[in-house]
Parts: structure tokens; sequence; C-alpha cells
């Protein structure tokens, strides 16, 4: 597609797209719902469909990889957990005080629990790095597809619409 070819309103309504994912910090699963509302009324401008099925995919992706990261999170701190005896921590009403000797696994869950903060940390910052390249160039009347994105939403082709 040429950008002299795409309509300003075309590239402004692929802009918002890209952008209006930025609501899940207001609304809890803003991030599909407005995106998917803009792209599905107008789904027949090949621009906006173009821009609309990536925005929604690269969410959907993201979210797989939230869900990886907390289930790996979850998983090793339980197993962890079942190694770390009762009489771990001594509780008073001030503080906690770990037991000599057990500082080997309290260390491992620390290191475990900052490595996954660590990778939560960079999608965060990953994914505000590509939907704003994406935004910018929707708004520039460019193609984008984003980087490590699973294609759900596949392309409609001619083969896949329909006998009528």
């Amino acid at each position: 597609m040429e950008s002299s070819a795409i309509k300003q309103q075309d590239q402004t309504l692929a802009t918002i797209i890209h952008l209006s994912v930025f609501s899940k910090l207001f609304i809890p699963a803003g991030n599909f719902i407005f995106p998917v509302i803009i792209w599905l009324v107008s789904k027949e401008k090949e621009f906006v469909n173009h821009h609309g099925r990536n925005a929604v995919n690269f969410q959907l992706s993201l979210l797989l990889y939230y869900l990886i990261i907390a289930c790996l999170l979850i998983a090793t701190t339980i197993i962890l957990g079942a190694r770390i005896p009762n009489e771990f921590f001594e509780y008073d009403q001030y503080s906690i005080k770990i037991y000599p000797g057990d500082e080997d696994n309290f260390l491992q869950f620390l290191v475990i629990f900052f490595t996954g903060a660590i990778f939560l940390l960079g999608l965060i910052v990953f994914e505000l790095y590509a939907v704003i390249s994406a935004a910018k160039n929707a708004s520039e009347g460019k193609e984008f597809k984003f980087p490590l994105c699973i294609n759900f939403i596949k392309e409609e082709t001619a083969e896949n619409e329909p006998i009528q």
C-alpha cells in the first residue's frame, strides 16, 4: 500500500487502534475491547484491517507471554515452597527472622522472584516500544508487523471466503 493512496481518516483510525491498547491502564481488558470494536467497525478498509488484526494478534500474544511467565513463577514458587520447612520463618510482632542454614532456599526464591520481575518489566517495555512504533507507522501510512507476534487471527483470503 502506498501512503498517498491511503486516506488520512484510515491512518487516524489505525493509529487510534494501536493507542487504544493503553486503555487497559484504566479499564480491565480495554486493550482487547477497544481495538476490536474500532477494527470491526472499519474492517472493510484494507489499511485499517491490517493494523487492527495485527494489534489484536499482538495483544493476544502478550497475554500468552504474561501467562507463561506467571505460570513459571507460580510453579517455581510452589516447588521451592514445598522445600522450605514450616519452621523457616519465625514471626513475632515486629519482624520476620530467618533461621540459620535456611538462607539457600530463601536465596533461590529471591533469585527466581527477581528474574521473573525482570522478564515482566522487559515485556512491559517491549510492549510500549512496539505499540508506539506501530502507532507512528500507522500515522505515516506505513504497514507494520509486530515482532514476536503470533497470528491468532489469520488474514482473510479469497480461498477462505464462503461460496455463494
